[in-house]
């Protein structure tokens, strides 16, 4: 069971102190990993999004486009993980804030999932489509061409981890606080 994520009637959710160190360290180092993360696949995306074999591709604007939205999105989900540090005071944790992160981290989730798929929709058919076309024209898969194509699900890999890890560190289930009151760490 976990609390209600309907408009609470009180500001703030008491936890135990433990709970509180765990949330701010988890979320301090997931969020400034992926915001890392993320800004290194836009910056690679950028790069060899021109560079490439495919970057002659009449295509290759929607799909650079769409390929830098998911890494953006990541960076963005990173961020908005390490302002949630902001959500937790001594003993309690912002219950509003811990709720519009919760969407936050959603709607970004869901924005790279779309930029991914119409990506994967726009590249891949035109690698696998070049092997009918003549060998001058024909696109070779390379190394980076595989990494290029991966860029994009990593980055919804990442900002799907965070949003497992928002929920599950602000709205933790009954059991997980009685567990850690029974340890005694708060």
């Amino acid at each position: 069971m976990t609390y209600p994520t309907v408009w609470p009637e009180e500001p703030y959710r008491r936890l135990p102190p433990g709970m509180i160190g765990n949330i701010r360290e988890i979320a301090t180092s997931l969020g400034a990993g992926t915001g890392v993360v993320g800004l290194v696949m836009v910056i690679v995306i950028q790069i060899s999004g021109r560079v490439l074999p495919t970057a002659s591709d009449g295509a290759n604007v929607v799909t650079m486009g769409m390929a830098t939205f998911a890494a953006g999105a990541s960076l963005l989900s990173g961020l908005a993980m390490v302002i949630s540090r902001t959500l937790v005071r001594t003993g309690c944790v912002e219950t509003k804030g811990a709720i519009i992160l919760r969407g936050v981290e959603a709607g970004l989730c869901a924005g790279a999932a779309f930029a991914m798929a119409v990506f994967l929709f726009f590249y891949v058919p035109r690698i696998t489509s070049s092997y009918d076309d003549s060998p001058q024209d024909r696109i070779e898969v390379t190394p980076g061409i595989v990494m290029y194509t991966l860029l994009p699900v990593l980055a919804v890999a990442l900002t799907a981890v965070n949003l497992v890890v928002s929920h599950r560190l602000f709205f933790p289930t009954v059991e997980k606080v009685r567990k850690h009151l029974a340890q005694g760490s708060g």
